[in-house]
């Protein structure tokens, strides 16, 4: 993607751009929610937008290094407030924005503590941003939801990557919907679950351990839903088990709990159960 020269801006409006950047990345929560308001509200932002993409590109790059989490948060949502101001022209400024987020899914270490620090929100925060950025810029043109979910699954199949990159990448791909929940991550889940066994029956140290958590957890939560609709009655656990292999049983007592919860249960008189139509 083209680079794109930036605007002269005005003495006003380089004034502007130094209280809202400084606001959104500052202490005062109130000032950085008045500022991320107007990044959102604003029709006159296009000529400083260079500025802020960069703003939020290089932050990020000095942020990972640094392992300051409540500023990588700060940028994201700046990020967002961007994306929901439909007044601005994002193509543009892609080639910053995107990686910008995808670092935020899949860097190593994103917090100073990330065996107690809550990263996770951040990686699912970016995720939840990067499938919106796909929702409204990809074209059969660019294709940028292809290279990102090729992007993402090569990350889930990186034996080198820790854990909670994977949670990441997994996050990010759960995001893009169920077509892509079936074609990317379907065929994992039985590598994700024996790393996930591997971790926790193997002695991994906390941070392992805690990553091995949420991403089953993740998996539990967002698989189901759509794993029941392709999935024919009756639910047979060996079946689970042969095609997930660890995370089987887990997902095969799932998919069980939302079937049962999905139907309905019919009022009873005397003990009889009210038949479900009647005819007259």
């Amino acid at each position: 993607v083209k680079q794109y020269a930036t605007h002269e801006l005005s003495v006003e409006q380089q004034l502007y751009y130094k209280e809202i950047t400084e606001a959104c990345v500052g202490s005062d929560e109130t000032r950085r929610s008045e500022a991320l308001q107007s990044l959102t509200g604003d029709s006159g932002l296009h000529q400083m937008l260079p500025r802020l993409c960069t703003f939020i590109s290089e932050g990020v790059k000095v942020n990972v290094v640094q392992n300051n989490l409540a500023l990588l948060i700060y940028l994201m949502r700046m990020v967002k407030a961007l994306l929901e101001n439909q007044t601005l022209y994002l193509e543009k400024y892609l080639h910053e924005i995107i990686p910008t987020v995808i670092t935020c899914i899949v860097s190593k270490q994103l917090c100073m503590r990330p065996d107690i620090d809550n990263h996770w929100a951040l990686r699912d925060f970016a995720s939840r941003l990067l499938a919106q950025v796909c929702k409204n810029f990809n074209t059969s043109t660019n294709n940028i939801q292809t290279r990102i979910t090729r992007l993402l699954s090569r990350a889930l199949d990186n034996e080198k990557l820790p854990l909670s990159s994977q949670y990441g990448a997994l996050s990010a791909l759960c995001e893009l919907g169920s077509e892509v929940q079936r074609a990317f991550v379907y065929k994992r889940l039985a590598m994700i679950g024996e790393k996930i066994r591997q971790v926790t029956e193997g002695g991994g140290n906390s941070v392992e351990k805690s990553a091995a958590d949420h991403i089953r957890n993740l998996i539990i939560r967002v698989i189901p839903p759509t794993l029941k609709l392709i999935r024919q009655t009756p639910d047979i656990l060996d079946e689970y088990r042969n095609d997930f292999g660890f995370l089987g049983p887990s997902l095969h007592a799932a998919v069980v709990r939302s079937r049962t919860a999905a139907t309905p249960i019919l009022p009873q008189i005397g003990g009889q159960q009210l038949p479900s139509s009647t005819t007259t």
